[in-house]
């Protein structure tokens, strides 16, 4: 029963630690966007960190509401992650040239510190 219990805690706390990354992203988006690359704040953690933020919350969300419906949140989330990100890093290169290229080896990660 503990141990379940502890399954639960550590989920929930990865979906809130999720969202509250992702409220932070917005935040930091919002106040610090003006069409120039953004390299610092959580930009500064991983290249895409409103990404690492959603597959937290829905990793969390997964492990606390094993339904149907969260799992399947899940596995679109890191299928549209596995397609979307490498094209948005296409992109980034073709619009900031350069500085993406400094940025990456800045910042190797694209998701998980130390992991990818």
């Amino acid at each position: 029963m503990v141990q379940v219990s502890l399954v639960y805690a550590a989920g929930g706390l990865l979906a809130l630690v999720g969202a509250v990354f992702c409220i932070y992203w917005y935040v930091y988006f919002k106040r610090n966007f003006q069409g120039e690359l953004l390299t610092e704040g959580p930009y500064g953690i991983v290249r895409h960190p409103f990404y690492t933020g959603f597959i937290m919350l829905a990793l969390g969300l997964a492990i606390v509401l094993p339904i149907y419906e969260t799992k399947l949140l899940l596995v679109i989330t890191l299928a549209v992650m596995y397609v979307y990100v490498p094209k948005e890093e296409e992109q980034m290169i073709q619009e900031y040239k350069k500085k993406y290229e400094a940025y990456k080896k800045k910042v190797p990660w694209r998701l998980i510190p130390y992991l990818y």
